[in-house]
């Protein structure tokens, strides 16, 4: 799986990021998701988010995300974004379409050993 190390932290000026951590990049995923312990790390009150029920994260199931908006660290680049976060989700995190994949160009070798990739960062104007 392609792994990446991030950082996140609340969206106000000057917040502090949260150490990095592993996310899993997953272009078939449709949002950002982070476990809920990172948005309490970061002094989210994460069941006071936006609710939305989703499937294909945990197996079989339906689980209830909480939305909010946040800062997602890539290496120096700070994006804001809008992801969900739950007690549910098995991993750190996972980088999907909405706010990532539309904020980076994604290159994956699977030629290399290990398998790898390479991340571009999209021009804003």
């Amino acid at each position: 799986m392609p792994i990446l190390d991030v950082r996140i932290s609340t969206p106000t000026a000057h917040a502090q990021p949260t150490n990095r951590f592993e996310a899993i990049v997953d272009s078939g995923a449709p949002d950002c998701y982070f476990h809920a312990d990172i948005g309490h790390a970061i002094g989210l009150k994460v069941d006071r988010g936006i609710r939305a029920p989703i499937g294909g994260i945990v197996a079989g199931a339906t689980i209830d995300v909480y939305y909010h908006d946040i800062h997602l660290w890539v290496g120096a680049d700070r994006i804001k974004i809008r992801a969900g976060f739950s007690e549910k989700i098995s991993v750190a995190a996972i980088l999907g379409r909405r706010g990532f994949f539309e904020n980076f160009i994604i290159t994956f070798d699977p030629s290399s050993s290990p398998p790898g990739f390479e991340i571009q960062r999209l021009g804003r104007a």
